[in-house]
């Protein structure tokens, strides 16, 4: 049995306190307009405290970045749990995708700071962790059941990940960002249906 000592406790507490702080200031000012001061401040912990805990304040915006990607994740499995049409399943999940990107905070770090800070190479891997492996099971999903044909490999999923990437952009950006949403999802469900 692992049990964690209360300094462990502590700092997984105090960490998880500068990550939400420093999450709620990139969402209102972006990375440029946000300081390490202003992170520890809202967290109520020192600036000591915030460098304990992460190098920089590109590793804190990494993390914040990491932590939606690892919330997504979920929220797509959630949202296409029990599923047993590999359309209505593969439809869903791009759904639940492209509705976190109508949220504030997941827009700003995960769709505009990041590849800005992190670079595009480093974002993309982030992404990629995360996402790829759901699109090569989607996709395998579809070819299983005889919907489409799918190349070996996985530069079809790569190729349909980076579409969806940016029908995200297209939407957060959108005047009607609902309306885009409902466009965009038509628009990936026919580049699949293009594979049969």
């Amino acid at each position: 049995m692992d049990v964690k000592s209360r300094r462990e406790e502590y700092a997984e507490t105090t960490r998880a306190a500068i990550l939400d702080a420093a999450t709620a200031r990139f969402t209102a000012d972006g990375f440029a307009g946000t300081t390490v001061d202003q992170v520890a401040e809202a967290a109520r912990v020192t600036k000591g405290a915030v460098y304990h805990h992460f190098r920089d304040k590109a590793e804190l915006l990494e993390a914040a970045f990491v932590q939606m990607e690892e919330r997504l994740v979920v929220t797509v499995a959630a949202a296409t749990e029990g599923i047993d049409d590999p359309w209505e399943e593969f439809a869903r999940g791009v759904d639940a995708f492209l509705e976190a990107c109508l949220e504030p905070g997941f827009r700003r770090i995960a769709l505009e700071e990041a590849p800005a800070v992190l670079g595009w190479a480093r974002w993309k891997d982030i992404e990629e962790r995360y996402f790829l492996g759901l699109m090569v099971a989607s996709l395998d999903g579809l070819a299983r059941a005889g919907l489409i044909r799918v190349p070996p490999g996985d530069l079809t999923a790569r190729m349909l990940l980076a579409a969806i990437s940016e029908a995200g952009l297209a939407v957060a950006a959108a005047d009607d960002p609902d309306e885009e949403r409902t466009r965009v999802g038509v628009l990936v469900g026919q580049l699949v249906r293009g594979l049969r």
